[in-house]
């Protein structure tokens, strides 16, 4: 069935699902120098954050670019509009979205997800399979509880956009679960992961992710305003921009709770 803008609610429900993979990018800063970088994947987890809130809003969508990054990928750039972004410490995400006269809720609280709206209400567990799983390393940072599962291996220092950053080859510790991986370009001073590349389970790239325009929204605290998405022939297949951040705010946990 099919609402007044002509989206399934299937196609809605997996829109909410896919678009906590790209939603979020707040990290904290440090003060580390070019010459100080460390091999230590865990220096780049942000310490200053607990939680926040951030309106989001798709700038850009190309269908036929989307598609050669992933299936679903085009149902996260069919919610126009504000959509509002909470988050908390750990893997806590609610997104809130409208479309036409439906009010549409999604929220990741660890292993459970949970979906409201368009005439649907649906729990489902994520399981043990760590691909499935919504994290922050998809949004532009590391967090401790990502990386009791994945472990990290140093490659190099590697200039990015003007920035000297540390690059990182990242796959799960688990391999019989899953054997993509992702490299990952971390800003030491900001923390952002600049640049990110997906990778499948057959070692084929699947996409490219930009972290852009960061902005200092609370002392020693960045966010990347912009995130913009490639396939793997470099075509621009999405980009969304963040405005009214808010960090610290000190979210109930009934607020990821349906």
């Amino acid at each position: 069935m099919k609402n007044a803008m002509g989206v399934s609610r299937r196609a809605v429900a997996a829109g909410l699902a896919a678009l906590g993979v790209l939603c979020f990018g707040l990290t904290a800063g440090n003060m580390a120098t070019a010459a100080e970088l460390s091999q230590n994947i865990r220096d780049y987890v942000p310490t200053k954050l607990d939680d926040f809130t951030a309106t989001m809003r798709v700038d850009h969508y190309d269908e036929r670019a989307g598609e050669k990054i992933h299936k679903d990928f085009g149902y996260v750039y069919k919610l126009r509009g504000d959509i509002k972004v909470r988050y908390k410490e750990e893997n806590k995400i609610r997104l809130d979205a409208n479309i036409g006269a439906s009010n549409l809720t999604m929220i990741v609280n660890n292993t459970t997800q949970y979906f409201s709206g368009a005439g649907l209400k649906t729990t489902v567990n994520l399981g043990t399979t760590p691909g499935k799983k919504k994290t922050l390393l998809d949004a532009g940072f590391i967090s401790e509880g990502y990386l009791t599962t994945a472990e990290a291996e140093f490659k190099r220092t590697q200039e990015v956009k003007g920035v000297l950053c540390a690059l990182f080859r990242v796959s799960y510790k688990d391999k019989g679960l899953d054997t993509s991986h992702r490299l990952i370009w971390i800003d030491p001073k900001t923390k952002i992961i600049i640049k990110r590349e997906e990778y499948s389970q057959q070692g084929k790239l699947n996409g490219t992710f930009w972290y852009l325009q960061p902005k200092e929204v609370a002392p020693g605290i960045w966010f990347p305003t912009r995130l913009e998405a490639y396939n793997r022939d470099n075509q621009q297949a999405g980009v969304t921009i963040y405005r009214n951040v808010q960090v610290n705010q000190g979210l109930d946990d009934s607020v990821f709770r349906l």
